[in-house]
């Protein structure tokens, strides 16, 4: 058992991202915040059909990518084909009220539980581009990396969507969930020109 989150295992583990969803080349590292509760459905757990996808987050990225031609299909296969690899700032299920209260302590870079996010520090030192997708996120990566300094970001108002900084590899947004469905497409929008600008896709 887990020592983090008394689970036997992360969702992470369990799905063996490493093993059949790590793609050949690494284009982009996309850091969510975590993979909900113990029922909610995993990123890399492929759904029966793509057209009702329960998982909100991969359901907006998968569409979203797509429609900005930077994927052939709107799928996990698709995903990964094209370079891209989704993981967690926490890696451990947890409801939606000890979500709710690591990211209000993220926007202080004060996340008791991101400071366990070693597994990250390899593959985000390999892509040209990385995604950090929510205050957990952005917490996360402050911690591992000095390219990210700890400045306070207001991730849901100008200049993001965007980069870091200028010339930064980092693209700050906000995560995907029901309440911003109406922003995503320009999110990934705005990823595409990042992401052009920079020659990766």
């Amino acid at each position: 058992m887990l020592t983090c989150c008394r689970a036997a295992e992360h969702p992470w583990d369990r799905f063996k991202v490493d093993l059949f969803w790590r793609p050949l080349q690494l284009r982009c590292l996309i850091i969510g915040e975590n993979p909900g509760d113990v029922e909610s459905a995993y990123f890399y757990e492929a759904p029966g059909g793509y057209a009702n996808d329960p998982v909100v987050v991969r359901r907006y990225l998968l569409r979203g990518l797509l429609g900005q031609k930077l994927l052939i299909s709107a799928t996990l296969e698709g995903f990964r084909d094209a370079g891209f690899l989704f993981d967690h700032a926490i890696r451990c299920p947890l409801s939606s009220a000890d979500v709710k209260k690591e990211r209000n302590a993220a926007m202080r870079f004060a996340s008791s539980r991101v400071q366990r996010s070693a597994p990250l520090l390899a593959p985000l030192s390999q892509p040209p581009v990385v995604w950090v997708m929510g205050q957990l996120a952005n917490n996360a990566v402050a911690n591992l990396t000095e390219d990210l300094p700890k400045e306070k970001r207001k991730i849901s108002c100008n200049p993001f969507p965007g980069e870091a900084a200028p010339g930064s590899r980092f693209f700050i947004s906000e995560y995907f969930h029901r309440w911003n469905r109406e922003q995503w497409p320009e999110i990934c929008a705005a990823f595409a020109r990042f992401t052009r600008t920079r020659g990766v896709f």
